[in-house]
């Protein structure tokens, strides 16, 4: 990946609206269905007195089913769905990973240099062991910088591109002040079988996960399946941190032994299924992450007594030039190949309690473009969905100041963005920089990016301003095609023709997504085109707001499909799959 080049400063206001797309495109925050839950709410109890609108809504016209996938090898899938002492195993299987706390820092030591500090994790490894025994005796298991776990199913046809999934050991921290507050201990792996739910930290993020790809293919060992192609399971240990040290080395060693796009698909957390009203079932599988980048600000002064005030304080001008950028953000742009809209496409089209102007805009936003600004108008009128289609700008950590006494010398401060899909790292620190520029030349300070004076110093001090880390926006995966077909062939067969075969009322489509922050595949793009970020489970909001929060906690039947798709999508890809 290369740095951005030094952004130009514009003398001009840059208007902060995102450029066509930059080479990269032709590519918990809560995941996009829950985001669109509250957007569709919020329609249909504020907008339910519409107007009547004249336009005829369209019957699948865009959103369309996709054509089931059905494995001719099916010997555990009803099992797996419907067997009360399968499902009792696999609880238990799932709450013993929960009561092994692996939480990871937002800073932690390198492996080699405190083993100790990853004690959990290694007693999450043994437990796999334990718990997996055919997995850990059939499969090639490697540990990548001591942590990270690399299994490998050989496949009868080493020509035939290996299937990779993805998912990570670690958690998020449980905040001790908060204890009291769960319903059941973090780490307790609770399972209330009136509710049907299993509790504690991990349980969506990402534990579940974790354990319906070891139990799938645990299940198709002792169901004595071979695959003709490489299964990989490959398992970071510091997601939660950025994942420098697992999934960074992980993909570093796969591209090494595999190559570039070298692998039939990469599946990793993400979105699920989202239940509509009128029983309609999304699917929406993450092909797209906004880009990432994070600058630091700093205003240095010179100090002195306080007793002799300047016009103001190096507090003063950060504070203002934090002030202009919060109250001039980027512009929202609502392009079509955004993959919220083909969401959005299958509610207007297949959903009845969308009010009609709301439907219209949506539909007819293709061919008309006052519809397609009132589309743009009403997503970024919502919380829950405006930051899907702009870049973002979070002041997240200032300091300044030692002493009351004293006149703060620094002040600075850090932004966090995540870059729309439309942008670029570069577009983005411009627009940082032009404010930066602003506020300079009002206050006559110096201005430096990344040591490059564009302002000499002045006798009060200098602004600087520099990225630390960064990602670009991430390729958009394709919704269409063969791998896609055989994706979205499975989750249709499995929730349309299994899970859900006794409601003759409920409709599942599988549409792409967008994820407003980044998962362990933004190093493993050069692996594969096809990536895709589901879990295969129906996620209510109620239990997407747990995440990284208090009572985080899933539904065992939700990790019942999870396991049953891991099973029907390893067969289904073998099948049907061709390179």
């Amino acid at each position: 990946m290369s740095e951005p080049q030094h952004a130009s400063i514009k003398d001009e206001r840059p208007s902060g609206q995102p450029t066509p797309a930059h080479s990269k495109y032709k590519k918990f925050v809560l995941p996009l269905i829950g985001l669109l839950t509250l957007g569709f709410a919020y329609i249909s109890r504020s907008t339910g007195n519409a107007s009547n609108s004249t336009f005829e809504v369209p019957v699948s016209q865009h959103c369309v089913k996709s054509k089931p996938y059905y494995p001719s090898f099916n010997k555990s899938v009803n099992l797996i769905l419907n067997d009360k002492q399968f499902k009792i195993d696999s609880i238990k299987k799932f709450s013993g990973a929960i009561q092994i706390p692996t939480e990871i820092s937002d800073v932690n030591p390198q492996p080699d240099s405190d083993l100790e500090y990853y004690s959990e994790f290694f007693k999450l490894h043994k437990y796999f062991e334990e718990t997996f025994p055919l997995v850990h005796s059939h499969l090639k298991v490697e540990k990548v910088n001591k942590l990270g776990l690399l299994y490998t199913w050989e496949g009868s046809d080493p020509s035939l591109k290996p299937i990779l999934f993805m998912a990570h050991q670690d958690v998020v921290p449980v905040n001790r002040e908060l204890w009291d507050s769960w319903d059941y201990p973090p780490f307790s792996g609770h399972y209330d079988s009136e509710t049907d739910y299993i509790w504690g930290r991990g349980s969506i993020d990402c534990k579940n996960l974790l354990l319906a790809e070891l139990e799938g293919i645990e299940q198709l060992l002792l169901d004595g399946y071979q695959p003709k192609r490489s299964v990989i399971l490959s398992v970071g240990f510091d997601e939660e941190s950025s994942g420098f040290f697992g999934a960074k080395a992980l993909a570093s060693l796969l591209l090494e032994r595999y190559g570039p796009n070298s692998m039939f698909s990469i599946m990793d957390e993400g979105a699920g299924l989202l239940k509509f009203r009128d029983n309609l079932y999304v699917a929406a599988a993450v092909n797209a992450e906004k880009g990432y980048v994070d600058v630091n600000i700093a205003v240095h002064g010179h100090g002195g007594h306080s007793s002799v005030q300047p016009d103001h304080t190096t507090i003063g001008v950060a504070s203002e030039l934090i002030f202009m950028m919060e109250n001039d953000p980027f512009n929202y742009d609502f392009s079509l190949d955004n993959p919220i809209y083909d969401v959005l496409q299958c509610v207007a089209e297949h959903s009845t309690f969308l009010p009609p102007h709301i439907k219209d805009a949506i539909l007819k936003a293709p061919v008309d473009e006052d519809e397609r600004k009132l589309l743009t108008e009403f997503a970024s009128s919502r919380r829950d969905l405006r930051d899907m289609i702009r870049t973002t700008r979070a002041v997240d950590i200032i300091n300044g100041g030692v002493k009351a006494n004293a006149l703060p010398g620094l002040t600075s401060f850090v932004i966090n963005h995540r870059v729309d899909i439309h942008s670029s790292v570069n577009e983005t620190v411009e627009n940082d920089l032009y404010w930066a520029k602003v506020i300079a030349k009002k206050h006559g300070y110096g201005l430096a990016y990344h040591d490059e004076v564009i302002i000499p110093e002045t006798k009060l001090g200098h602004i600087s301003l520099n990225y630390e880390k960064m990602l670009e926006p991430a390729p958009v995966s394709p919704t269409s095609g063969h791998v896609w077909d055989i994706f979205a062939g499975t989750v249709e067969n499995l929730f349309q023709n299994e899970i859900l075969a006794d409601n003759k009322d409920a409709e599942v489509y599988v549409t792409g997504g967008l994820f407003s922050g980044n998962t362990d595949t933004k190093y493993y793009w050069d692996l594969s085109r096809n990536i895709y970020r589901f879990v295969a489970s129906v996620f209510p909001l109620q239990q997407l707001r747990t995440i990284h929060s208090v009572n985080e906690h899933i539904s065992a039947s939700s990790h019942m499909s999870a396991i049953a798709f891991v099973y029907e999508y390893i067969v289904n890809v073998n099948e049907y799959g061709h390179d």
